[in-house]
C-alpha cells in the first residue's frame, strides 16, 4: 500500500487511493504515464542473498523501499532534516528531479515517479507521454511549482487511480491514512546514489557510486537500502521492488533504447533476389554472415563509425511481388546502391535485373533521389579467366541503362575486382567510396530516427493494402485446389498473399487434430521445409520460429475478430480466408512485424530456433466470442446427461497416458465419482445417485469406442468432438440394459452385466461425415480455448486425477526428482517447503524455484512453488503428500498454467528466463523477503 505524504498534510490537499506495492500494477501505471515498455517493476526478495538479486535484470536502474513508518524512523527523519536547509534547487545542472508530496496517500506514486525521471531512467520516457510534459513543466521550477504541477496534472491523478483501484488487495478510501511509505534510491547524473522521498525537505545524497555500480550493487545497497534499515534495528517488516529492464527486452534492447540516434545519412539496396543484398548489408554491420529472415519489406541496419558518423541502409527484398514498394522507401535525401551478382549470368534474369534498375531509377528520378552507386558481388563464382570478360559485358548493358540519366544524376559503377559481400573481399573499399561520397552531401532538416522509422513502418495505406486483398482474391483458386496445390508443391505463386493463405490452411488442419498455434508452427515449418527440399529456387524460405509463430497469431487473430464481428459461433472454415483477408487488409502490409520486434531480437539464432516476444509492443489479443463456451462444471450436475460419459472420457483418456495398471487407475476413478456424487447431492438432490454400474458402463464403453479408431486416440481430442465422433446421445445403455436393472439398487452397490446384450470390445470406424463433423467441432474447441480460456475441470475429475497422481508418485523413488514428471514435482515441492526451516518461507521459495528453473524455467518453476506454497499457507494441516494432494486436487491438473497463462506466453524463451507475470488472470505471488 502507500502512506501518508506530507509529514503534516494538510485536509485541504489532494488525496489519492494507496498505491500496492505490487511489480505488475506499478508496471502497468508507469508504461500508461509514458516509461518505455524497456522497463518495467520487478519484485526484490531479498537485499542480502545474491541467488535471489540475480532474478533482476541489471542494471537496476531505481529500487524503492516499502516499509511501515516507526518511531525510530520519524525520530531519524526529523533529526536528518533539522540539519538542513529547505530544498531550493531547479533547472537541468540538477543532479536528480526532486518533487515535495503534497498529496495525501501518493508516496507509492511519489517514489515511482522518481524512480522513472532520474539517472539513465529518464531516457525511457515517451515525447509527448503525460510523464515528459510533468518533467519538463517540473525542470524549471522551485519546489512549490512542482508540487502544484502534480496537483494539477488530471490525466496523473486518472493513471493513478485507474492503477490503485486493481489492487490484489481492497483499495482503502483515499481520505484513510495508512501506515506504509515508499522511499526512492536511484543513481543521479552525477553517479551518487539519492534517497528521494517526498516527506524529506529535499533529495539526500547518500555517497558516490562507481560507473559500472547501480541501486543493487554492493555499494549501492550499503549506502541506501540496507544502512536505512540498519537504523531501524533490523527488524522492520519491508517489502521492496526495482526499476530495471522489463521481461520481453534483453539488456542489448535496453542498451539500444538509450544510445540509438538519427542517422546522418540513408541509403536503399535494391536488387534482384540472391543477389546478395542482405548478406551485404549484415557483412557490413556484424562483420559475419547471418541466415537471414524470410519475410518480405526491408531489413534496416544502422553502420556506425568511429568517427561519429552513421549510415542507415534498407535492405528492400522478399517475395515476388515487391518491387512496386520500393516507393514506400524512396525519399529525396536518400541514396541507391544497387547490387548486381555476377553468379545469375542467365539472360533473363540479367534482364529481370535490368527492369528492376529501370525501375529504380524512375522512381530515383520522380522521387528527385541524387546518388546511385552499382556493385557486381559474387565475382568470387566467377573462373579467374573468365571473370574480367564478364564483368566488362554487364558493365556494359548497365551503362547503358544509366546514361539517360548522367545529366541530373550522380551514378557511379564502382567496378572494385573480386568483390564478395560473404567474404568481405573489396566491400568495406567499396563501402568506404560510397560513405565519403555522401558525406559531401549537405543534408536537409529532417525527423530523427524514431520519427523516420515510425513513419516507413506504416507501410501502404489502407486502401492499398486493401486493393491488394481484392486483386489476391480475385486470382485465388477455391480452398480444395489451393491445398492440393500446397500439398504437392505446384503452387502458381509464392507471394505474402500466398504465405498467409497457406498458414490459415495449416492452422485449421491442426486444430482440427488438438494441436494449439505453437504446434501449428512446427507444422507449417515442416511443410515450408517439404517444400524447399522438393524446389529449393522457388521456396526459399528457411525456417523462423519466431517470425512463424508471429504471423500464425496474426492470422488467427483476423479469424477470430471476422468470426465475432459477423455474429458466428464458429470458427471460420478454409473457404472463408477471402473474407478474412478483406475484413483485416493489414496482413497484407509484410513489414508488420517491425511494430512488434526489432531486429537485435529477431535476427538472434535463439529466435530462429525458439519462440521470442515481442520486444516493442505485445502481440494484439482477440475480440471476445458473444457466444461463450459452455463449461461443464458450470451445469446443475442433476440436469447434465454427458455428466458419467464425459466422466468416462477423462477416465479412459488417462489410462491411455498413465503408466499404472487400468484396473487401478479405474478403481481410483471410481472411487472419487462416488465421493464427488455424495458431496454433490448433499447440495443438490437432483443429482442422480451413484451407481458403480453406469459409471463402469461408461468407461466401457468410451473405451470400446476409442479402441475402433484406426490411430491412438490423441490426448488432445475435446468430449465434444469424441460425442460428435460416434453419435454419443446418452442413452446408449438402453441398448444393453433394461431400465429396471439400470437404475436397481443392485447395480448401485456394485457392477452389474447387461441384461439385454454384452458390452462390446471394439465398434466400426466412424463415417466420414461424423469425422467431418468432429474434426469442426476441434476447430472450434481450440479456438475458444484461445478467446476465452477455461477453468478448472468438474471436482470429480480433480479428484480422480489427485489419486492417480498419489500413485504414480510411488512409483518414482523418493529419492529422485524429475522436475519433467509432475507427480514427482509436487511431492518434491512438498516436502521441500513445507519442511520447517530458520529461513523465511519466502527465500525458501524463491531458492527452490531458482534450483529447478535450469530444467524446467523461471516461471514454471516459480508457479507451481506459488501454487504448493498457497496451498500450505491456506489449506489445513497435511502430516503427508497424500493427505496434502487430496486436500488441494486441483494441483494434480497438469495444465493449471493456463489458466492464469496463454500458451504463447507460458511457452516463451522469456518464461524461461525469468519470471513473467500472468496475462490471463491475476496470480497470487510469494510473499517478498521480510514478512
Amino acid at each position: 500500500m502507500s502512506s501518508t505524504t506530507d509529514p503534516n498534510p494538510s485536509d485541504a490537499r489532494p488525496a489519492f487511493i494507496p498505491l500496492e506495492a505490487n511489480p505488475q500494477l506499478m508496471t502497468t501505471l508507469i508504461h500508461k504515464l509514458g516509461v518505455s515498455p524497456a522497463l518495467g517493476m520487478h519484485d526484490v526478495y531479498s537485499l542480502t542473498d545474491p541467488d535471489l538479486l540475480a532474478f533482476i535484470p541489471r542494471p537496476a536502474l531505481a529500487l524503492l523501499l516499502v516499509f511501515p513508518v516507526s518511531a525510530a524512523y520519524e525520530s531519524h527523519r526529523m533529526a536528518e532534516d533539522s540539519l538542513v536547509d529547505e530544498y531550493h534547487g531547479k533547472g537541468d545542472a540538477e543532479p536528480v528531479l526532486w518533487w515535495p508530496q503534497t498529496v495525501r496517500n501518493a508516496c507509492g506514486l511519489m517514489g515511482l515517479l522518481h524512480a522513472v525521471s532520474n539517472g539513465n531512467a529518464r531516457n525511457f520516457i515517451e515525447e509527448g507521454s503525460t510523464l515528459d510534459t510533468i518533467i519538463k513543466k517540473s525542470i524549471p521550477l522551485g519546489s512549490d511549482g512542482r508540487a502544484r504541477i502534480l496537483e494539477q496534472t488530471p490525466d496523473l491523478a486518472t493513471a493513478h487511480k485507474e492503477a490503485a483501484s486493481q489492487g490484489d488487495t481492497p483499495a482503502p478510501p483515499a481520505e484513510d491514512d495508512v501506515e506504509l511509505h515508499y522511499v526512492c534510491f536511484a543513481k543521479g547524473t552525477d553517479g551518487g546514489l539519492w534517497e528521494l522521498d517526498g516527506r524529506r525537505k529535499g533529495p539526500i545524497r547518500r555517497g558516490d557510486l562507481l560507473e559500472d555500480e547501480d541501486v543493487l550493487s554492493s555499494k549501492g545497497l550499503s549506502l541506501g537500502a540496507l544502512k536505512f534499515l540498519e537504523r531501524e534495528g533490523g527488524d522492520l517488516r519491508f517489502s521492496a521492488v526495482a526499476l530495471a529492464g522489463w521481461t520481453t527486452l534483453t539488456v542489448l534492447g535496453i542498451a539500444r533504447w538509450l544510445l540509438r540516434r538519427g542517422p546522418e545519412h540513408s541509403g536503399l539496396i535494391l536488387g534482384n533476389d540472391a543477389s546478395g543484398k542482405t548478406t551485404m548489408l549484415y557483412k557490413l554491420k556484424l562483420g559475419e554472415i547471418v541466415t537471414t529472415i524470410p519475410t518480405i519489406g526491408f531489413n534496416v541496419e544502422t553502420l556506425e563509425y568511429p568517427d561519429g558518423g552513421k549510415i542507415t541502409l534498407w535492405d528492400v527484398g522478399g517475395c515476388d511481388k515487391i518491387r512496386p514498394l520500393i516507393r514506400h522507401y524512396m525519399q529525396p535525401d536518400r541514396f541507391l546502391i544497387f547490387i548486381q551478382s555476377c553468379g545469375d549470368l542467365d539472360p533473363d534474369r540479367i534482364e529481370f535485373s535490368l527492369e528492376y534498375l529501370r525501375m529504380g531509377l524512375a522512381m530515383m528520378a520522380e522521387q528527385g533521389c541524387r546518388h546511385m552507386f552499382i556493385l557486381f558481388n559474387k565475382q568470387d563464382l566467377l573462373l579467374p579467366d573468365e571473370r574480367d570478360s564478364i564483368v566488362k559485358g554487364i558493365r556494359a548493358q548497365f551503362e547503358k541503362e544509366i546514361a539517360p540519366y548522367l545529366a541530373n544524376h550522380d551514378i557511379k559503377i564502382l567496378d572494385y575486382p573480386g568483390l564478395c559481400a560473404t567474404s568481405g573481399e573489396q566491400l568495406y573499399p567499396a563501402m568506404e567510396e560510397i560513405r565519403q561520397t555522401i558525406q559531401q552531401i549537405k543534408k536537409p532538416a529532417q525527423p530523427d530516427t524514431k520519427t523516420q522509422v515510425a513513419e516507413l513502418e506504416k507501410g501502404p495505406s489502407s486502401s492499398e493494402l486493401l486493393e491488394r486483398v481484392r486483386k489476391a482474391n480475385a486470382d485465388a483458386v477455391n480452398a480444395e485446389s489451393f491445398w492440393a496445390s500446397f500439398m504437392d508443391g505446384s503452387l502458381s505463386s509464392w507471394d505474402h498473399y500466398t504465405h498467409l493463405r497457406a498458414g490459415f490452411f495449416v492452422l485449421h488442419d491442426c486444430f482440427a487434430r488438438g494441436f494449439g498455434l505453437l504446434e501449428c508452427a512446427d507444422e507449417f515449418m515442416a511443410h515450408l521445409n517439404r517444400l524447399r527440399q522438393g524446389d529449393p529456387e522457388r521456396f526459399r524460405n528457411t525456417a523462423h520460429k519466431t517470425m512463424t509463430i508471429f504471423w500464425l497469431h496474426q492470422i488467427q487473430i483476423a479469424a477470430v475478430n471476422y468470426q465475432v464481428n459477423n455474429g458466428r459461433d464458429k470458427f471460420p472454415d478454409r473457404g472463408e480466408y477471402a473474407e478474412i483477408a478483406l475484413s483485416a487488409p493489414w496482413l497484407m502490409n509484410s513489414g508488420l512485424w517491425r511494430s512488434y520486434y526489432s531486429k537485435d531480437l529477431l535476427f538472434t539464432p535463439e529466435a530462429r530456433e525458439n519462440w521470442h516476444l515481442p520486444d516493442l509492443q505485445p502481440l494484439p489479443t482477440p475480440a471476445q466470442p458473444k457466444v461463450e463456451e459452455e463449461q461443464p462444471n458450470t451445469q446443475r450436475p442433476g440436469n447434465d446427461v454427458d455428466r458419467l460419459p464425459r466422466f468416462a472420457f477423462s477416465v479412459v483418456q488417462k489410462t491411455l497416458t498413465s503408466k499404472l495398471r487400468r484396473g487401478g487407475v479405474v478403481k481410483q476413478a471410481l472411487e472419487a465419482l462416488q465421493s464427488s456424487t455424495i458431496r454433490l447431492r448433499a447440495s443438490d438432490p437432483s443429482v442422480p445417485p451413484y451407481s458403480e454400474t453406469q459409471a463402469y458402463f461408461w468407461i466401457q464403453i468410451v473405451h470400446a469406442y476409442l479402441r475402433s479408431l484406426e490411430t491412438d486416440p490423441s490426448k488432445a481430442l475435446t468430449f465434444e468432438a469424441f460425442k460428435a465422433l460416434f453419435g454419443i446421445t446418452g442413452d446408449e445403455w438402453r441398448q444393453y440394459y433394461s431400465s429396471s436393472v439400470w437404475q436397481g439398487i443392485p447395480a448401485r452397490m456394485s457392477f452389474v452385466n447387461p441384461d439385454k446384450k454384452a458390452l462390446p470390445n471394439v465398434f466400426g470406424m466412424p463415417s466420414k461425415a461424423k469425422i467431418d463433423l468432429a474434426r469442426s467441432q476441434m476447430v472450434n474447441a481450440i479456438s475458444r480455448r484461445f478467446t476465452k480460456p477455461s477453468g478448472l475441470p468438474p471436482r470429480e475429475d480433480l479428484d480422480f486425477w489427485a489419486a492417480v497422481l498419489i500413485d504414480e508418485a510411488k512409483l518414482i523413488p523418493e529419492d529422485e526428482v524429475i522436475a519433467t514428471n509432475h507427480a514427482s514435482l509436487l511431492r518434491f515441492l512438498y516436502q521441500r517447503l513445507s519442511k520447517p526451516s530458520e529461513e523465511k518461507s519466502s527465500t525458501v521459495a524463491a531458492r527452490t524455484a531458482l534450483e529447478l528453473s535450469s530444467s524446467m524455467g523461471s516461471t514454471q518453476s516459480m508457479f507451481w512453488v506459488q501454487q504448493v506454497q498457497l496451498c500450505l499457507a491456506g489449506g489445513k494441516a497435511a502430516s503427508t503428500f497424500e493427505e496434502f494432494v487430496t486436500a488441494n486436487a486441483h494441483l494434480a491438473y497438469e495444465d493449471l498454467p493456463l489458466v492464469y497463462y496463454s500458451p504463447q506466453l507460458w511457452q516463451s524463451a522469456e518464461v524461461k528466463e525469468v519470471y513473467v507475470p500472468p496475462d490471463r488472470h491475476s496470480l497470487s505471488s510469494v510473499v517478498p523477503g521480510g514478512k
